[in-house]
């Protein structure tokens, strides 16, 4: 971008600020005149501010600090396997301002709006991931970022520490494909590197050592990413980066003011927190499990050398299936024991969920509510079916809690009559529509998924498993008798070729099995725990019900978002 096309450019986002101003200045609501205020107090510190700015964000604990430090040098950037970042830390580094901010969707919902706060008012952005790659959240929020905050051409993706990876970047791409889809790892500057071998070279413990652990790092392709980026953008990051914040200003406005009373903004408020309570405890149940059929594909892949190494010409068939019948024990002690960790830990997390949305119910913003709104907006059927399947700490699919029966025809006894026969009001009975289909599924499926139908890899299994290898399994003994009279060199060759087959057979079928028992065990717990999604869903659709409530600002509303979108196209051609 010559300087006199960014000077053109310019005059158009300084009109675009303004017309935004323009539009929301004369409302007499506090809340936004406080926005206003905001984006102006930015818009005036922006002019002023020469560095551009660049946000280290992404997945907690995916070292985005030691990032930081390693580029820096600042001894006084904090690194810690736990959750350290919580809030926004400014380094200075070159020309450009660093900011490190609290990693997204770890479970703390103050720490995700804090990073996306920051998000909208940084010029570029530096997207940290470990080397396992996009948790479902983090996928999620990358698109988010990429797509819904228009960031593609702004960002640079890193995968950090390779040093615990043993694929190579090629093996991960494909992987990352499917998530940055329709964009190239090329448009986010991908790299792949290791911030903390990096810090080691720098150390003079390691001086030794330090050739070697740069090589490792690959830290100069992450500095060269980022050179590029910072080039690409200096001019037309300073003129997108105030518009990001006027969409976010005007999306605020949006709906702040779709609504058209108090008590209706506090409930939308309350849906709003409820909602990342719900979310943050959906990614702990899910991260939770995923970690550990990880462990279980893992730990069943690597069982298989045991009989790839006597696939050699020098063991039995007899041997060999001995063998195979000891390993076929142990998956299925290791599916046993993967199974009782993933309930242990839905359990757990259901009952901090229910005391995560009590906490909210017994909040300030909560108590200036009507007890019937309130109570109907968080508690609904979830709470309810929580509280009566987590009694005291008990097995939620326990028939009998304290001697009661427990089913889902309780769920209606224990409300009581309904809301609406007791409140009238226009809210409550549009809501009343919306209740939720979460008490219709959480009883069966949770109790379905801890031990009606949710089995560990047993017998049965283990059985057609060492049936479907017999054929394999006989060229070890087959190929035993041969080499031993052998005598030409062509038949050797001929025997290693066979044993080389069987045993890159063995591996593959060990792989298929461990990958078919993670996809079962994930299909029944995701069955279980489709509460999650029903009652989002439900949440939704209360808060979008709320927002209809009052259409007597349809002009403000549309002169909104018609300048949202006007805004939103002038980025896109802005980040081409």
């Amino acid at each position: 971008m010559s300087s006199f096309q960014f000077n053109a450019k310019s005059q158009k986002v300084n009109q675009l600020c303004q017309e935004t101003i323009d539009i929301l200045e004369n409302r007499t609501e506090d809340e936004v005149k406080k926005l206003v205020d905001d984006f102006q107090k930015f818009w005036k510190e922006y002019q002023q501010q020469k560095k551009l700015s660049i946000a280290f964000i992404g997945q907690y604990n995916a070292g985005k600090s030691t990032l930081i430090k390693a580029l820096t040098g600042d001894e006084s950037v904090r690194i810690s396997a736990e959750i350290c970042t919580d809030k926004v830390t400014e380094y200075a580094w070159q020309d450009v301002l660093l900011l490190d901010t609290p990693g997204i969707y770890a479970g703390n919902t103050e720490h995700d709006d804090i990073t996306l706060e920051r998000i909208s008012k940084c010029d570029l952005l530096v997207f940290v991931v470990p080397n396992e790659l996009f948790n479902p959240q983090g996928a999620a929020f990358f698109q988010t970022v990429a797509n819904q905050m228009q960031r593609v051409g702004q960002m640079v993706l890193v995968v950090n520490k390779m040093s615990r990876e043993s694929g190579s970047p090629e093996d991960l791409l494909s992987t990352i494909t499917q998530i940055i889809e329709p964009y190239h790892s090329q448009d986010f500057y991908t790299c792949f590197i290791d911030a903390d071998s990096y810090l080691k070279s720098q150390d003079p413990k390691y001086i030794k050592y330090q050739q070697s652990l740069q090589a490792k790092s690959n830290f100069n392709d992450f500095l060269d990413s980022l050179q590029k980026l910072i080039q690409k953008n200096e001019l037309s990051a300073r003129l997108v980066t105030p518009l990001h914040r006027t969409v976010d200003t005007l999306d605020k406005s949006l709906n702040f003011l779709s609504t058209g009373d108090k008590t209706t903004r506090d409930s939308l408020e309350i849906l709003r927190r409820k909602k990342l309570i719900v979310q943050a405890s959906e990614t702990r149940a899910r991260n939770a499990y995923r970690s550990e059929l990880a462990k279980l594909e893992h730990e069943v892949i690597m069982l298989r050398e045991r009989i790839a190494s006597k696939l050699d010409g020098h063991h039995t068939e007899e041997e060999i299936k001995e063998e195979l019948e000891k390993v076929t024990k142990e998956i299925t002690l290791l599916s046993e024991k993967t199974l009782a960790n993933i309930q242990s830990s839905l359990i757990s997390e259901l009952q901090r969920l229910l005391s995560k949305i009590d906490e909210l119910k017994n909040s300030p913003l909560a108590q200036t509510l009507p007890e019937e709104l309130r109570n109907f907006l968080l508690d609904g059927t979830l709470v309810e079916e929580l509280e009566i399947n987590s009694v005291d700490g008990k097995r939620v699919n326990d028939p009998n809690v304290d001697g009661k029966k427990v089913n889902a025809s309780n769920v209606g006894d224990k409300i009581g009559k309904s809301i609406l026969e007791k409140q009238s009001g226009k809210i409550l009975q549009e809501l009343g529509k919306l209740s939720s289909k979460v008490s219709r599924d959480l009883v069966y499926n949770v109790g379905k998924f801890l031990g009606i139908k949710f089995k560990p890899w047993g017998a049965v299994n283990g059985a057609k498993f060492i049936k479907g290898l017999g054929p394999v399994l006989a060229i070890g003994g087959v190929v035993l008798d041969v080499v031993m009279t052998a005598k030409e060199e062509q038949e050797y060759q001929e025997n290693q070729r066979q044993l080389r087959e069987a045993r890159n057979h063995v591996r593959e079928e060990f792989r298929k099995l461990a990958e078919e028992m993670r996809k079962e065990y994930e299909l029944n717990i995701e069955e279980a725990i489709s509460f999650y999604d029903e009652e989002l869903n439900d949440i939704e659709n209360k808060q979008q019900e709320l927002r209809n409530f009052d259409q007597s600002k349809h002009e403000i509303l549309t002169q909104i978002e018609n300048k949202r979108q006007e805004i939103k196209q002038e980025i896109k051609q802005l980040i081409k």
